[in-house]
């Protein structure tokens, strides 16, 4: 993308010492000071700078541990939830429609559960009857860690781990996701 310059743009002509040197300089390179040299990379540089999702070794259903670095290469939405969260379980018809869309094409749904105690969470679960990972975080660590206040929280990683929405719910959620992993 080309920037057309002109001394007039400077307004040069009123300019003395330091100030008109800079300007001048500004004229030669033809380019705004801190933009990037080609379109795209101001975005690249933001998206590389920006600290990793943090990790997490948590329970799953099945008593096996689950960490966040073992899903790197899929695109994972952690669905923060708490046992008894009405808006939580509201959101499963969509949930569900997601898994179904896109579970095969590389996303990874995991259901972090807030819960006071193990049995209370288990009980969840069998009421819940939900197809994908499901986690418990008993010490609230994670949901600390990935600055969950109040569930449901639902918070989109890319493949390497860089968070991409957060709080998006609904047609916001699936429209943001098919934006990463088209549908056909």
């Amino acid at each position: 993308m080309a920037q057309i310059c002109s001394i007039r743009s400077f307004g040069l002509r009123r300019m003395t010492g330091v100030v008109a040197a800079t300007a001048l300089l500004m004229l030669i390179s033809c380019q705004r000071l801190g933009a990037p040299a080609t379109p795209g990379e101001a975005t690249q540089n933001r998206r590389d700078n920006r600290p990793a999702s943090p990790d997490f070794d948590l329970p799953t259903a099945a008593d096996k541990p689950l960490t966040l670095q073992s899903l790197r290469g899929s695109y994972v939405l952690l669905d923060f939830r708490a046992v008894g969260c009405a808006e939580c379980g509201a959101e499963n018809a969509n949930l569900r429609k997601l898994y179904d869309q896109f579970s095969h094409r590389g996303l990874v749904i995991v259901s972090v559960w807030g819960a006071s105690s193990q049995a209370e969470w288990r009980a969840a679960l069998a009421a819940e009857e939900l197809p994908w990972a499901q986690a418990l975080d008993l010490s609230g660590e994670t949901a600390r860690a990935y600055k969950v206040q109040q569930p449901p929280v639902a918070v989109l990683l890319d493949p390497r781990g860089y968070e991409l929405a957060r709080n998006l719910r609904g047609r916001n959620l699936g429209q943001k996701i098919s934006e990463y992993i088209p549908l056909d």
